[in-house]
């Protein structure tokens, strides 16, 4: 499909229903959601989110916003959507979309850049890097927890000890909550964290250790906890309900003189290789998220490599992969009018594909079915750095431009 760019910017197309292109997603508002970008000649870390800047979208002296790192979606008791929005220029801010206007509710300054948010049981966690006063100032890993029901309350702090008043001792890349109550959060240096809720704190459980660089996505199927990291393009099964023990390593991919993904070499032994040995990302991974079908559930993961690809929660196996000819930055499922469930993929240019997640009768899972960009309709200026599904067939990107893009699935598919 080609979306209607008349009808995806303004909701009208003059047409109608002879239009050539499709009528089936609406930009209901693309809002300015970060403050100026700090200029600075200082040395860039060896990160993730710092590789990708100086690799294909190299444009920090040029930008002129703060990129967007992290969107989160808010539905209160009354029903009433809220987005919240991490960026790297410090702050988290709150946006109301009553009466479709889009208003800025709120924000608050964490003082060091927000790597990541996450509404989950009416609580707001924010992961940061901060300057600790215990340490002289030196830079950690920060995470906050906001109770919603009582905004007003100052928020919960995560401490690894009494003696270490920090979360993470490099800046925190990303918090999830998974099993139901788990919080886990990752770093920049390769460390995962396990998190319970105790009487009026968050406990620290379990401190997982084995993946090199920053920890980029967390999922779950039941109490088996799957992460990625950039740096070692690998993805981890960790069985919570065994203190933590790693039990499988999905190993990187191995490129061939052409630069094409081939079989790799033979699995570890303890832990154990899953069963697909070979099938793995070639570049960095970016993203994990969980599917449940029919079928059975499983896990995506999006990677530099342009790749998306399709892993049996239960064994392991690789059962699908996509290519989408450029560097795959987010993920997010979403429902379009008819219930039919569809991946949004952000990419490094900015734009969005959206795809089909099931079989139907019409069209095959996995297929493309359209995608978005500032050139042809409407989409990011650089990487699409965030997405999160929302109610009512709504979804919400943030990108390396600053901007926030309010989304809504609006037209049949033909599944």
């Amino acid at each position: 499909m080609k979306p209607c760019s008349n009808f995806t910017t303004s909701g009208a197309c003059q047409h109608g229903n002879s239009c050539q292109f499709h009528h089936v997603v609406q930009l209901h508002a693309s809002i300015d959601a970060t403050s100026a970008v700090a200029q600075t000649n200082q040395k860039q870390q060896n990160s993730y989110s710092n590789r990708h800047n100086q690799g294909y979208n190299n444009q920090n002296q040029q930008q002129q916003k703060s990129a967007i790192s992290s969107v989160a979606v808010w539905q209160t008791e009354d029903q009433t959507i809220k987005i919240f929005t991490g960026s790297h220029d410090g702050w988290w801010r709150l946006w109301n979309t009553g009466g479709g206007k889009f208003v800025k509710e709120f924000e608050h300054n964490m003082n060091g850049k927000v790597a990541t948010l996450e509404v989950a049981s009416n609580f707001l966690f924010c992961g940061y890097e901060e300057k600790c006063t215990a340490l002289n100032g030196t830079k950690v890993g920060g995470i906050q927890a906001w109770n919603l029901s009582n905004p007003n309350n100052p928020p919960l702090h995560f401490h690894m000890h009494p003696l270490a008043p920090y979360a993470h001792a490099g800046a925190v890349s990303i918090v999830k909550v998974v099993a139901g109550d788990k919080i886990v959060s990752g770093d920049r240096n390769g460390v995962i964290r396990v998190w319970t809720f105790q009487v009026d704190k968050f406990a620290l459980v379990h401190t997982l250790h084995g993946h090199v660089g920053e920890i980029t996505g967390l999922t779950a199927v039941d109490n088996m906890l799957w992460s990625c990291a950039a740096m070692d393009n690998t993805i981890r099964l960790w069985d919570l309900q065994k203190n933590g023990e790693c039990m499988h390593v999905i190993p990187s991919g191995v490129k061939d003189k052409q630069g094409q993904g081939s079989s790799g070499g033979g699995g570890q032994s303890n832990p154990q290789s899953s069963g697909n040995t070979g099938t793995g990302h070639t570049n960095a991974i970016t993203s994990l998220i969980t599917f449940k079908s029919p079928a059975g559930t499983f896990v995506l993961s999006s990677s530099l490599d342009g790749c998306i690809k399709a892993w049996n929660g239960a064994d392991g196996a690789c059962v699908a992969s996509e290519s989408h000819g450029a560097g795959v930055v987010s993920m997010a499922i979403s429902m379009d009018q008819q219930n039919n469930p569809l991946l949004m993929a952000g990419l490094e240019t900015g734009n969005i594909m959206v795809r089909n997640l099931v079989q139907k009768n019409n069209t095959a899972a996995f297929r493309l079915l359209f995608s978005l960009s500032a050139r042809f309709t409407a989409g990011h200026e650089g990487a699409c750095k965030a997405i999160k599904e929302g109610p009512q067939s709504t979804f919400y990107s943030g990108g390396e431009d600053g901007k926030l893009l309010v989304w809504q699935l609006t037209g049949d598919l033909e599944l």
